[in-house]
C-alpha cells in the first residue's frame, strides 16, 4: 500500500507542478511585464511563499502538493524569461 501513496503522490505532484507551469507562464505571457525588477520581484515572492508555506503546513500531501505548486510557478518564470531572449 505504500508503494501505491507514493506513486500517486508522484502523479499529484507532477500534475500539480505542470498545471502551475502552465498557468503562470501564460499569465506572465500576457502582462507583457518583463522588466528585471519584476522578475527580481517574482522571485522572491515565490521563495518567501515557499519558505512560509512549508513552515506552516504539516502532513506529506499538503508538502508535496505545495512545493509542486511552487516548483510550476518557479518552471514557469524560468521558461517566460528564458523566452524573452530567444529570436
Amino acid at each position: 500500500m505504500g508503494i501505491l501513496v507514493w506513486l500517486v503522490q508522484i502523479v499529484a505532484f507532477l500534475a500539480v507542478w505542470k498545471a502551475a507551469h502552465l498557468l503562470f507562464w501564460n499569465a506572465r505571457r500576457m502582462t507583457g511585464l518583463t522588466s528585471l525588477p519584476v522578475t527580481m520581484g517574482v522571485t522572491l515572492v515565490i521563495a518567501i511563499v515557499t519558505v512560509a508555506f512549508l513552515h506552516a503546513v504539516r502532513g506529506a500531501w499538503a508538502e508535496i502538493l505545495l512545493t509542486a505548486l511552487m516548483v510550476g510557478v518557479a518552471s514557469g518564470e524560468y521558461e517566460y524569461n528564458r523566452g524573452m531572449h530567444s529570436p
